[in-house]
């Protein structure tokens, strides 16, 4: 069937739909997954999350008195309750973002048909 017109359209119509959809979801979840990646790392130095983990027991300004405990032990709860957060709102975000991605051409063909 391949020698016929009809076998080399076939063919050409796949090959065709594959390739958007190896583009559309495998570049498109890349493209979203680097652009996330950044934003993650930055949000997570701006707020200093596994910084603030790793040192939870040593007090600010490494100044070992019992006023300095009391001081950097809510601070930094604070701030990894803060990071957690805005890292974890960042993430549903993105979430969303490629859902509503790969959920657009179900809609298009759909909406398509119903006409």
């Amino acid at each position: 069937m391949e020698k016929t017109l009809i076998g080399y359209l076939l063919k050409q119509i796949g090959f065709y739909c594959s390739d958007f959809i190896r583009a559309y979801f495998k570049g498109s979840y890349s493209f979203l997954f680097r652009i996330y990646q950044n934003c993650f790392s930055r949000l997570e130095r701006s707020t200093g999350l596994i910084v603030n983990i790793r040192y939870f027991t040593i007090p600010l300004w490494q100044q070992y008195a019992f006023v300095a405990y009391l001081i950097s032990i809510p601070y930094r709860v604070a701030r990894i309750i803060l990071g957690a957060v805005l890292l974890t709102i960042l993430t549903l975000f993105f979430s969303a973002i490629y859902l509503c991605w790969i959920l657009l051409p179900l809609y298009l063909i759909l909406k398509t048909i119903s006409l």
